[in-house]
């Protein structure tokens, strides 16, 4: 199920929303390829930043980590939307590419 822009634009910062902005018609059609392979990049590592983080916060709310900070995480919702965030523009990125390359 695909995120709203709504939703991410509540979630994310302000370059990260630029850069999800560029992902999305019109603005991913002016990207150039050499760029995209930038986006591509970025986008990946910040999948795998909150994917991770969703994996650590989910062990401290279970109790079966130890807590990064001063009290153990009590969810990982906005953290799970973030990472579908990434990897649903990571999949943009990827096909746009795709496509620039044939």
């Amino acid at each position: 199920m695909a995120i709203s822009k709504s939703d991410a634009r509540r979630l994310c910062t302000k370059r990260e929303w630029e850069m999800l902005v560029q992902s999305w018609p019109p603005e991913l059609s002016k990207v150039t390829p050499g760029r995209l392979r930038q986006k591509v990049q970025r986008a990946r590592n910040l999948r795998d930043k909150y994917r991770d983080l969703a994996r650590q916060q989910a062990g401290e709310a279970r109790g079966k980590r130890n807590p990064k900070s001063t009290r153990p995480a009590q969810g990982n919702q906005n953290t799970r939307l973030k990472a579908q965030i990434f990897d649903e523009a990571l999949e943009r990125f990827q096909a746009r590419l795709a496509d620039m390359e044939t």
